[in-house]
């Protein structure tokens, strides 16, 4: 089998720059490689700094360079200022002074509160001395973008900018440099914790709503205190549209909780549950928001519901010793939410008290054999408060497998101890439809439950919930396989463990009903209910299970500690073992690409940045190092790797105002994807001058 360095057709030059690709691949650095970043880096701050006046610069907005003012000066009625100093106001002194509007820098809190003009009088407004109210500022008289043009930028302050940006680059891609959801588990769970844990009150310094009129507006959703009316319900719509369809974080009965909305929530179990939807809501709801300035909307969407959160984990910390399901439910989606940041200590320890809490109130047993609620019992809770406590259970069960990584260790929870059915649909759960679905095991049912009340095909009752909990179990099992390389027997024989887990991954797949397979009638089908997200988790899960089971034929890149031996006759199944795992790397990121399509709330959940960076990572290696470059279809094989890898990046970029983790692994993949795309447009042009 040929290697990337050896295209006899295409000379030794071609063969040279895929070698230093390898180098690459292999993280170490070239000199080269990083000439050509630095170069670049160069040019982009050159040609940004030449365009634009420095208004829409100070101001971190784009600017269309249009001469005599630029169109954002225009609209906001501010002197327009060219690069070297001169004004550019022939636009604006042609607005007759009758028809200007009123520009001010800030507005008072009282005019900001009511939505009303100000005209930035100090030390009172117009408004408020007409009404005799108090009138307060926040900040001076100016933001910082106007006190900034002040500033003359001088070619050695540009210089020094660049040289500390691309310092700052280059420790950011050092400290990512092992950090794939794969490599990580390789390593002691604890340790890839610590090291993960980001300070995000650095990453996201406060964001200053005055300096803004556009953003003023949104300042409630970085309020300490929760907000009223129509806004709370917003955010409420907004966690049920995006958070409660993925993985098993679904086990709020949107009904009821709306009722208890109407009514109000008196306990501090109730207000903490509250808090914590209304925060994972907020960030989605700035998403949601139009703004021209992207780099706000970015602070914004980091920034929202944070206090909010806080509250919520205040309420639970307080008196962690008290013990109830909507205090576990405030947990599990604490720990989402400290995830999502990059918090993973808080994370870890939150899944412990989660586990431990489903433990206490005895979750993973049925509470009562009436499943279908069928004897009149008054001491046994109504049919939705037991599918919800089977949702709890399952959603811990998920949140422990995720967190332990395959380390038994770290593992709290064993699907032997979990004697309760699998979720029902949400349909059922949304109309209190009590229901009986299979257990873990495929085809099985409670043993207790009578045979008279046992469905033709109780699977018909389960949704993408159930499905997802099984594809969760199969992957537990694959990871622990891979750990544990040294006990099994060789991949290639019949009785194996892989083959074992091969065949179960592939029979999962290939036995689910339509209504959950991933097709374009699917795809639309699942965007009316707003279950597409859950949709595409559940397709990448399944993809990257099978990604994480082939890594066996790709021990280098994975770093595998005791990898196996594959002997010369057993070459051409070792070859199809890394045919397919680039196959399933480059369906990852097929279903990626088609989602951001619809919306980039679509990407919501957390696992999926790593699955974007793992499947850039196994295509990246495959075309470099193991694809035969003489095969006929090998120019194209690699074309389409390399556009695989930019949609990826694109996406990662799309998810980085969600989730901080997917700015560091875009950073981690830039450099690689320029590598890729140098040697394969190096490559083709050899071939068209040999070929003229």
């Amino acid at each position: 089998m040929s290697r990337a360095g050896e295209l006899p057709a295409d000379g030794k030059s071609t063969a040279t720059t895929m070698e230093d690709l390898n180098l690459v691949l292999g993280h170490k650095t070239s000199r080269s490689l990083a000439d050509s970043e630095s170069l670049a880096s160069a040019n982009r701050s050159s040609s940004s700094s030449s365009m634009g006046c420095r208004v829409c610069r100070a101001r971190k907005v784009k600017c269309d360079g249009r001469p005599n003012g630029c169109r954002n000066c225009e609209r906001l009625q501010l002197e327009c200022v060219d690069d070297d100093g001169s004004k550019s106001g022939s636009r604006r002194g042609s607005v007759p002074v009758s028809l200007r509007k009123i520009r001010t820098y800030r507005s008072c809190t009282s005019c900001r509160v009511s939505k009303t003009k100000c005209d930035g009088d100090r030390p009172r407004c117009s408004r408020c001395s007409a009404r005799n109210l108090e009138c307060q500022y926040d900040g001076g008289s100016a933001p910082r973008w106007a006190r900034n043009l002040s500033k003359a930028p001088t070619s050695g302050s540009t210089e020094e900018d660049l040289e500390s940006s691309l310092d700052a680059s280059s420790i950011a891609g050092e400290s990512l440099r092992s950090h794939s959801l794969i490599q990580s588990r390789e390593n002691d769970v604890a340790t890839s914790h610590r090291s993960s844990t980001r300070d995000t009150s650095s990453i996201n310094p406060p964001i200053d709503f005055s300096d803004d009129t556009e953003l003023s507006i949104h300042s409630w959703l970085i309020s300490p205190d929760l907000p009223s009316g129509n806004n709370i319900r917003t955010v409420v719509d907004h966690y049920f549209a995006n958070i409660h369809p993925l993985r098993c974080f679904a086990f709020v009965h949107r009904p009821s909780f709306a009722r208890l909305l109407d009514k109000g929530f008196e306990s501090d179990d109730e207000k903490a549950l509250l808090h914590i939807i209304c925060a994972q809501g907020a960030k989605f709801y700035a998403l949601s928001i139009n703004l021209e300035d992207q780099d706000a909307k970015a602070s914004l969407i980091r920034a929202a519901g944070n206090s909010w959160a806080q509250k919520a984990e205040m309420l639970v910390l307080t008196n962690f010793g008290k013990i109830s399901v909507q205090r576990l439910m405030t947990c599990i989606l604490l720990y989402d939410f400290h995830f999502r940041l990059g918090e993973y200590t808080q994370a870890l320890m939150l899944s412990g008290l989660a586990v431990r809490m489903a433990h206490a109130l005895q979750l993973n047993v049925e509470f009562s054999p009436d499943i279908l609620c069928a004897e009149a019992n008054e001491s046994s809770p109504p049919a939705v408060e037991k599918e919800s406590r089977r949702r709890l259970m399952w959603a811990c069960y998920i949140l422990d497998a995720w967190t332990g990584s395959g380390v038994d260790q770290l593992t709290l929870l064993r699907e032997a101890d979990i004697k309760i059915q699998l979720p029902c649909n949400e349909r059922n759960f949304r109309l209190r439809i009590p229901c009986v679905t299979e257990t873990l095991g495929v085809g099985h049912v409670l043993q207790f439950l009578p045979p008279a009340i046992v469905p033709r095909r109780p699977a018909a009752n389960m949704g993408i919930m159930a499905y997802y909990i099984r594809i969760v179990t199969l992957w537990k099992r694959v990871v622990r396989y891979v750990k544990h390389l040294n006990t099994s027997p060789p991949p290639w024989l019949p009785e194996s463990d892989f083959a074992a887990l091969d065949a179960d991954l592939r029979s999962w797949g290939r036995h689910l009903p339509e209504f959950i397979s991933y097709s374009t009638d699917t795809i639309y089908a699942r965007l009316e209910s707003d279950q597409l997200g859950s949709l595409v988790l559940l397709h990448c899960t399944y993809h990257h299970n099978l990604l994480d089971l082939y890594r066996i034929s790709m021990p280098d890149l994975f770093k595998l500690i005791k990898p196996f031996y594959f002997p010369p006759n057993q070459q051409e199944f070792l070859q199809s073992l890394q045919a397919d795992c680039f196959y399933h790397a480059k369906q990852i990121s097929t279903i990626l690409a088609e989602a951001v399509q619809h919306g980039a709330r679509y990407l919501a959940d957390s696992l999926l940045p790593c699955f974007a960076y793992d499947s850039s990572r196994v295509m990246l290696y495959y075309i470099a190092r193991l694809l035969d470059l003489s095969r006929p279809d090998a120019e194209t094989i690699v074309v389409d790797a390399i556009n695989a890898v930019e949609s990826n990046s694109k996406i990662l970029r799309t998810m980085a105002a969600l989730f901080p983790l997917a700015d560091s692994l875009v950073c981690e993949m830039t450099g690689v994807t320029f590598a890729m795309s140098f040697a394969a447009n190096y490559g083709n042009r050899q071939r068209r001058l040999k070929d003229g």
